[in-house]
């Protein structure tokens, strides 16, 4: 089996959108216009595809979307060649990113034999799939092209090698405020933006130099890389989205809207919600087959929605979650 022209279409325009994951919504309104005709059951079909060839990653958001990384397709072609447990071992690796991961880590988590672990990864070591650093005497696994992290980064946010909690969450209380405050007219309607293409919004410069004057970290000199990782978690979290100058924010992407790589890169935060308030806006707002083809009686009908159901479970979840602090019982809820 061989990968459909289609399929090849869709990998490129993903593997344009730069090293970032883009949810199944943007990805159908990226390929409008290069495949204009593909339904939104064809492209779940694509996708999987695409997945089962290793040409893209797959990844699931605490709210439940579905997003997608391209991988180039030399990587695809080399993991087409591993096994399956060897593909497990792969993509553990491939999520430690710039951390790595130990070898007892990769025993624990995937509850392969240490012989097997060990013939895999000198396996991916000889494809250069894989390679193996030594940062503090500790041997580590991370993807052949990615650079390891560096000492301030270790310094800065992991202590004995675990990452410290209360340091990462306060920069990540500090660079969100800072974002959050600078992302929406002040004295307008809270639902008022700054029109498109403003270039005011924080840069990585400007947060990194918010953290430096707040003084929040002492004892180590707080570099780019190290506020770039606070800043991928909180777009992870879904709390922020990164742009490039000349881009329109959207809430759709997990990064950015454009594709010009030779702009600044900006960061926007998402409009807080009520607190108390467990329901955002529904699901359809951002559906491309909302205003022509939902019909109770069509084929695409709220019926039959996939994306409803999980707006609606994770609002009930949290409203419970809510009623759970306020002392009222575990199973009652407020309507």
């Amino acid at each position: 089996m061989e990968v459909t022209e289609e399929e090849l279409t869709v990998h490129k325009i993903i593997l344009e959108q730069g090293p970032i994951f883009v949810d199944e919504i943007k990805i159908h309104e990226l390929i409008e216009y290069a495949l204009p005709d593909t339904s939104w059951e064809q492209l779940q079909i694509i996708l999987e595809s695409l997945h089962s060839f290793g040409l893209v990653r797959k990844r699931q958001t605490h709210d439940e979307r579905v997003l997608y990384q391209a991988r180039t397709k030399e990587i695809a072609k080399k993991l087409q060649n591993l096994d399956e447990k060897e593909f497990e071992i792969y993509e553990l690796i491939e999520n430690s990113e710039r951390k790595g991961i130990a070898k007892s880590e990769i025993q624990k988590l995937t509850k392969i034999v240490q012989s097997i672990v060990e013939s895999s990864l000198k396996s991916m070591q000889d494809q250069q799939l894989v390679k193996e650093v030594k940062p503090k005497n500790k041997k580590l696994y991370m993807l052949f092209d990615i650079k390891p992290a560096d000492e301030s980064l270790s310094r800065l946010l992991y202590n004995n090698g675990e990452v410290d909690i209360l340091v990462v969450e306060a920069l990540k209380t500090l660079c969100y405020n800072f974002i959050y405050h600078r992302s929406f007219p002040k004295d307008m309607d809270e639902d008022a933006v700054y029109y498109p293409g403003y270039t005011g919004y924080p840069t990585l410069p400007k947060i990194l130099q918010c953290v430096i004057e707040s003084k929040l970290i002492a004892e180590v000199e707080v570099e780019d890389a190290d506020i770039r990782q606070i800043l991928d978690v909180l777009i992870y979290e879904g709390k922020i989205i990164r742009i490039f100058s000349g881009a329109i924010p959207d809430s759709d992407t997990m990064d950015i809207m454009g594709t010009s790589h030779g702009s600044q890169e900006m960061y926007v935060a998402r409009k807080q919600r009520a607190v108390g308030n467990a329901w955002t806006p529904p699901p359809c707002g951002r559906c491309p087959y909302f205003k022509d083809e939902c019909t109770e009686d069509g084929e695409i009908s709220p019926s039959n929605c996939v994306f409803y159901p999980q707006w609606l479970n994770r609002g009930i979840s949290i409203a419970q979650e809510t009623n759970r602090s306020k002392g009222k019982g575990k199973n009652t809820m407020d309507w």
